[in-house]
């Protein structure tokens, strides 16, 4: 996938093509206002007070207890942006905007937006990071439940909209009794494989933070009962064993490449024999070309926030065998732009 800019106007578009448009001025400046914009709008919940029909600036304004020019001025930005219709001076919601923003539609992403608001503070000193490097923990103890909520949530409400496909897709030679999911502290996961299989029992092993909104949204769902929620941290704490399926989901880029070998050392000893190591993260598909904006950009964000990489899935891969892992394989995912890895503990003979 590529980002980039798109118009009506055919010679804007051959323009672009042909490298003569300034399009780096035009995706950083107007790229950084409309993301910017989007959160604030959910933020403030402008999406929401038009959901029942076109209403003018001033009327949205009036209901939410904000500043008329100020609402009309971000609603002319989603209209340019292309979330909005603006005719006669009323506004009404794109039907893009109508699926993936609205708090109660059925694939609503609003939820997501207080994560992002938190990711735009940490990207501010870009350039410092770039220039001096070094390691940064981006889940720190001195985090406030404020931020906890938001990266849980965050994290949560889109891996819901993967989550029951991922289950289906990870292949068991057994049906599971017991499942750890490593740092998945929303147990989005974990909800996934408990409505596939249901007599499985789960344990969530997370960072204090992660485990008390994990709980929340566990309970949210009707699983507490069957999901265990574990305080510890993955680095230095032991994980237990005898669990059928460990999963490790979009935890090694958190990880410094040691790190995550001993990681998947660990999930090793904590499955049964006969046991599935499923893991799922942003990876390279290799050093030798051109990385799509996922790739690119998860490599940088990780590195801002963490001083880690999306690792290449070779590397993975050989960390697996090296853990003495078999059947070691990557699968595809249509549903989101990262890599499935499952892996099997050998049953002794």
């Amino acid at each position: 996938m590529r980002l980039g800019l798109t118009s009506w106007n055919p010679a804007v578009w051959i323009l672009d093509r042909l490298g003569i448009l300034p399009s780096p001025l035009i995706v950083a400046f107007w790229g950084m206002e409309s993301s910017r914009a989007l959160i604030a709008a959910v933020d403030l919940g402008l999406f929401d007070a038009l959901s029942a029909g076109p209403r003018t600036a001033a009327d949205v304004a009036d209901e939410l207890g904000l500043d008329d020019v100020g609402v009309e001025a971000i609603l002319n930005a989603l209209n340019g942006f292309g979330y909005l219709r603006r005719r006669d001076g009323r506004y009404s919601l794109r039907r893009s905007a109508r699926r993936w923003l609205l708090r109660g539609a059925r694939f609503s992403l609003a939820r997501p937006f207080g994560l992002f608001g938190v990711l735009w503070g940490e990207l501010d000193d870009m350039e410092e990071r770039v220039r001096t490097g070094g390691a940064r923990d981006f889940h720190h103890a001195g985090r406030d439940a404020a931020f906890w909520r938001k990266y849980e949530i965050g994290l949560g409400e889109a891996a819901k909209l993967t989550a029951p496909s991922i289950a289906k897709k990870v292949r068991l030679d057994r049906t599971p009794g017991r499942l750890l999911d490593v740092g998945g502290g929303h147990g989005a996961f974990t909800a996934a494989f408990c409505r596939r299989y249901p007599d499985l029992h789960a344990t969530v092993l997370d960072l204090p933070g992660a485990v008390a909104i994990g709980r929340e949204l566990m309970a949210e769902q009707g699983l507490a009962e069957r999901v265990e929620y574990r305080e510890g941290d993955l680095v230095t704490d032991d994980w237990g064993d005898g669990y059928d399926v460990v999963l490790l989901f979009n935890v090694l880029h958190v990880l410094a490449p040691k790190q995550a070998a001993a990681a998947l050392a660990k999930a090793r000893h904590a499955l049964t024999p006969g046991g599935t190591l499923a893991l799922v993260d942003a990876v390279h598909r290799s050093r030798g070309g051109d990385v799509g904006a996922v790739a690119g950009g998860s490599e940088l964000l990780f590195y801002v926030i963490n001083g880690t990489r999306a690792y290449p899935e070779e590397t993975i891969l050989g960390w697996a065998r090296d853990a003495g892992f078999e059947h070691v394989r990557r699968t595809s995912l249509m549903a989101m732009p990262e890599a499935l890895i499952t892996a099997r503990k050998p049953v002794e003979r």
